[in-house]
């Protein structure tokens, strides 16, 4: 049995079952048991390599176990994460990035054998099937779950940091309804055998985003002076996007009278469930009065989008909302009362969010140009 020194420990290597075995001397344990963590391998090179990686995880203060994978850092930092003050709608996109596109692929691996060439592999990999936001995501999630098992001494160094997130693919650009699309589409929501009906009649008329309206209360709807109250969202806790988020808003008429008709409908409709009704307060909601999922609305919004004759796989329910200002701008409505109508903090996030459906300001300074330099163009 060789003695050596690795560091400043003192180890040994010897053969053993048809290979080699390298263990490390750290004196003795609280339980009085000597502490001798061995490496195997095939050749005296390969454990030595091994012994040497040991100590300096020693030296780090790196603890962690000979089998601690990818996977686990992942599966620790998510249920860390879950036990915080975080949304749920935001821990299911990371469970749902890390089943399928993380841990997969690179879980198997064991932490401290990561590299950061498995990393850009991985992601290079994942770039043609994700857009670049759900990219930098999942490779967000690694660097955090490296991190945190860094934190806690199961690894020397996170190789996610060393990595670059590639672009990935493109991402499907929001787009607006066309005033012929809108107006067939508001026919057809108007219908009675559409119980999402009054939503995407309401949705169009005020542009409302989707988490406002699944929250809305009657409460918050003064039916009387064609008002509603955005009080609340369906985000964490409640809380409507931005405080500027929180506002009245004046609806058309024809968003009165289906908001009207649901009323009488849903009063019906809890007369007859009696005690089985689950009273929200709901505008839109079931029958037994229960809340509406993301899932549910859209499930709903493609049998009216199809039953008006568009497209149902073309469209979903938040391009209502982009409809809204692409037809507001097309009437002439200033910007900055369509920034205030879809409560925007100010112009500037409109015109990011919105730039494809505010024509007539993008078009205003050719218009102008044209009309100042046109004739001297044309006679040059």
């Amino acid at each position: 049995m060789a003695k050596i020194l690795i560091g400043k420990y003192q180890g040994s290597i010897y053969e053993e079952g048809g290979g080699w075995t390298g263990a490390l001397s750290l004196g003795f344990g609280p339980d009085g048991k000597r502490r001798r963590p061995k490496r195997k391998g095939k050749t005296k090179t390969e454990v030595l390599d091994k012994l040497r990686e040991l100590a300096e995880e020693l030296d780090k203060g790196v603890k962690a176990t000979r089998n601690y994978r990818v996977r686990d850092a992942v599966n620790d930092f998510l249920t860390a994460f879950s036990n915080g003050d975080t949304a749920p709608a935001t821990i299911e996109v990371y469970r749902s990035l890390a089943d399928h596109q993380l841990i997969p692929f690179i879980g198997h691996t064991l932490l401290k054998e990561l590299t950061a060439d498995d990393v850009e592999r991985w992601l290079r990999g994942r770039a043609e099937h994700l857009t670049s936001s759900s990219l930098g995501i999942v490779h967000g999630l690694l660097k955090r779950s490296i991190r945190r098992a860094a934190r806690h001494d199961k690894v020397g160094r996170n190789v996610a940091e060393l990595v670059d997130t590639p672009q990935g693919k493109a991402g499907r650009k929001s787009r607006s309804l066309s005033l012929v699309q809108a107006k067939a589409l508001l026919k057809e929501a108007a219908k009675p055998e559409h119980r999402l009906g009054a939503y995407v009649i309401l949705a169009i008329v005020s542009g409302l985003r989707t988490e406002e309206l699944r929250t809305l209360t009657w409460g918050a709807v003064d039916l009387d002076s064609a008002t509603v109250y955005v009080l609340r969202s369906d985000r964490h806790k409640g809380e409507t996007k931005t405080a500027l988020s929180r506002r009245g808003l004046g609806i058309a008429d024809m968003a009165v009278a289906a908001l009207r008709a649901l009323k009488t409908r849903q009063a019906a409709e809890k007369l007859k469930a009696g005690e089985a009704y689950k009273d929200h307060d709901l505008v839109f909601c079931h029958v037994n009065g229960a809340p509406y999922t993301a899932h549910h609305v859209r499930r709903r919004f493609r049998r009216v989008v199809d039953a008006a004759g568009l497209d149902s796989s073309e469209w979903c329910p938040r391009e209502l909302r982009h409809t809204f200002v692409s037809i507001m701008s097309h009437h002439g409505v200033p910007i900055e009362k369509i920034s205030d109508l879809v409560g925007h903090k100010n112009t500037r996030i409109t015109e990011a969010v919105y730039r494809h459906q505010l024509r007539p300001e993008i078009r205003d300074g050719a218009e102008h140009m044209n009309a100042i330099f046109g004739s001297d163009t044309k006679s040059a």
